[in-house]
């Protein structure tokens, strides 16, 4: 009985070729073609990786990862103040005047509209004096992104997050369009994003949205390395745009609960209540001490209460009730939610 040579099937032959092949091109290396692989674990050919830049071909031979540092100096304390007390100001003073104008008056509303100065003044100095720009920005930074093993590695002191180059695109914006926007000072930047979806886990919208290449030379190597390894690239509107639709969102938002206010004040107090309880929610979720967590809950609970009273009825034992019955569709909605990751994880 003769032996019959065994056949590769045509999978094997590919999957052989593509091991022995440039990721880009695919011409098959040899002793003139040379490969390097690279930080999404393909191989390329030297040609193709000195095309995309020879910068880039001389960072990929003496470093096994692309990686990038945002430091703490590069905060900017005056943004973060801006974002953190002056804007949430006006649109509480936005609020607060034109409801108490309906309920209460003109002189008796500007003097409710003048509650939310009252209460954040004091929380702007307590915060210069200690610092909270630095102290929150030390939260987060300093802050790595690494790209190995065709991944996308976001690495904090405390903890790291770890992407898939495939679930990634990038744009050309700045930081402004990041998620450390609250306290970054703005400049160009290459922007690596993940399509945003609800995440359940944190009970919260999530962008998952980093800005890399901040100097002129990191912003080439970064850009480079995208375009050898083919990432998507998305053209995005320009920042001024980006901030007009969402001021025009906002305004929109706020006009809506004006002509809420004028048809029915107490159907937009019960809307305000139910935006209240996100917090809480995510902190539920997020929060890593219980004392943040019993805070925020009791604190949402206290809001609504004094608001009840003021805007809906006078008597303090309906207020009561009512925070009563908000804290049972609290407890509801945080066990479904619980319920539903733990069916999610197994």
């Amino acid at each position: 009985m003769s032996n019959k040579p065994e056949m590769n099937s045509p999978q094997k032959q590919n999957d052989s070729n593509a091991l022995h092949a440039c990721a880009r091109c695919e011409s098959l290396f040899g002793p003139e073609r040379h490969s390097l692989k690279m930080w999404d674990g393909k191989r390329y050919c030297v040609a193709c990786i000195n095309a995309a830049s020879p910068e880039l071909l001389s960072f990929a031979r003496a470093h096994a990862y692309l990686e990038e540092t945002l430091t703490l100096d590069v905060i900017s304390r005056k943004k973060f103040y801006k974002y953190n007390f002056f804007y949430p100001l006006i649109g509480l003073l936005v609020i607060f005047f034109p409801l108490g104008w309906l309920v209460v008056g003109f002189w008796n509303g500007f003097l409710l509209a003048l509650f939310p100065v009252a209460f954040l003044l004091p929380l702007y100095l307590l915060s210069l004096k200690l610092d909270a720009a630095g102290k929150s920005a030390a939260e987060e930074l300093p802050r790595t992104l690494v790209v190995q093993n065709n991944q996308l590695i976001v690495v904090h002191e405390q903890e790291s997050q770890f992407y898939d180059l495939s679930e990634l695109y990038y744009y050309e914006s700045d930081t402004d369009r990041t998620v450390d926007n609250l306290y970054l000072e703005n400049r160009p930047a290459l922007i690596l994003e993940k399509t945003p979806g609800w995440n359940w886990q944190r009970f919260v919208w999530e962008e998952i949205r980093y800005a890399c290449g901040l100097t002129p030379e990191k912003r080439e190597l970064w850009s480079s390395f995208f375009q050898l390894i083919e990432l998507p690239r998305k053209e995005m509107s320009s920042t001024r745009s980006y901030h007009f639709k969402w001021t025009l969102l906002v305004v929109t938002f706020i006009l809506l609960s004006l002509v809420i206010m004028v048809i029915s004040y107490r159907t937009c107090f019960m809307l305000i209540a139910l935006l209240t309880w996100i917090y809480p929610l995510q902190a539920l979720s997020t929060a890593k001490r219980i004392s943040t967590k019993v805070v925020t809950v009791c604190g949402a609970l206290l809001m609504n209460g004094f608001m009840f009273f003021a805007f809906v009825s006078r008597n303090a034992m309906y207020a009561g009730l009512f925070c009563l019955v908000e804290m049972c569709l609290f407890l509801v909605v945080a066990f479904y939610i619980r319920k539903r990751l733990k069916q999610e994880t197994d």
